[in-house]
């Protein structure tokens, strides 16, 4: 049985992939420093399914004890979003740059070489027409900033026995045992529920969309593709069907909320804008993601009504709080 070390298993992609390999027959071990509470992983972990290693990765014992014995490495941990990395720069840096090129380079000394990171569609910032691969860079935050540097760091290790291979994600959306409501569909179905209303700032500006559980079928089927066809590739992960403009995810949950009124303001202070392609995906992995926004609204809307998450407007759920109290 393959082992496969997820650093950042505990949070929100982070516990769905854990369970999705784990349902894939791996051995899992999740180094995490638990930055949101243990929660997620709570059930698994007590169960003796996964190992866990609590530690920062910008601690380099830490990193090198947790690559011990494993086959492959997934790289998920950072500090998230642009909010998170404005509340906390140089945190954002020494992890999200500084560790990620320590974690890379330990791997190919100890030749695990099976490696993927998670960075973001948001390097693409604004762009006109659909974005590939190599379509040009531009970011207009931190948090993407240091993504884009890692991508390059990384990459130019690669050699005979490292092979690291790079998810760009679209926004990501639906639920997750470490649940997060700073992000645009799950922020709209929350606010469904609470304010009986949503509330749509600017609208026209377009956002690549991809739930949680498509994006952990990609990294499985990343780390089953032969090595010869992910090493040292770049790939957006997501569905042209799901480039939406926010005025139409706002409208695509209210019509599956049994039309929840939408409150529209005229202006945004997010500044990204653009449209990715992820032909790369479906033509070298065959993944094409199959999971919707009026899915995962109902999904949301039902698990509030149900009570089994309480307050959902808690800072646990909302990253740049950095807060690990949990309900």
């Amino acid at each position: 049985m393959q082992r496969v070390l997820v650093i950042g298993g505990a949070g929100y992609l982070g516990a769905v992939l854990v369970a999705e390999l784990r349902a894939a027959g791996y051995a899992v071990r999740v180094l995490d420093n638990f930055i949101y509470g243990r929660g997620a992983l709570a059930g698994l972990a007590e169960s003796g399914r996964i190992e866990v290693v609590d530690g920062d990765i910008r601690n380099i014992q830490t990193i090198v004890s947790g690559l011990a014995d494993v086959d492959a490495v997934v790289l998920l941990a950072a500090v998230v979003g642009d909010p998170a990395s404005q509340t906390r720069p140089t945190q954002t840096i020494e992890t999200n740059l500084l560790a990620a090129q320590a974690i890379a380079f330990a791997c190919r000394s100890q030749q695990i070489n099976r490696f993927l990171y998670a960075s973001t569609c948001s390097v693409y910032g604004q762009g006109d027409g659909l974005l590939t691969e190599q379509s040009a860079l531009a970011p207009v935050s931190l948090y993407a900033r240091t993504k884009i540097a890692s991508e390059q760091s990384i990459l130019a290790l690669a050699d005979g026995t490292f092979s690291p291979t790079i998810l760009r994600l679209g926004t990501l959306y639906g639920l997750s045992p470490r649940m997060r409501f700073d992000l645009v569909v799950n922020t709209m179905a929350m606010k469904a529920f609470v304010d009986r209303k949503i509330t749509v700032f600017g609208g026209a500006q377009w956002r690549p969309l991809l739930h949680v559980r498509d994006a952990a079928r990609a990294f499985v089927a990343c780390l089953e593709a032969p090595l010869a066809a992910v090493g040292g590739a770049v790939f957006n992960v997501g569905s042209e069907e799901q480039n939406y403009q926010i005025a139409e995810i706002a409208r695509l949950i209210s019509e599956a909320l049994g039309g929840i009124p939408i409150d529209r303001q005229g202006s945004t202070l997010d500044a990204r804008d653009y449209r990715v392609s992820f032909r790369r995906l479906r033509d070298v992995l065959g993944v094409t993601p199959c999971h919707t926004v009026a899915e995962a609204a109902r999904e949301i809307y039902a698990c509030l009504q149900g009570g089994t998450i309480r307050n959902p407007l808690a800072r646990v759920y909302f990253n740049h709080y950095f807060d690990s109290t949990e309900e």
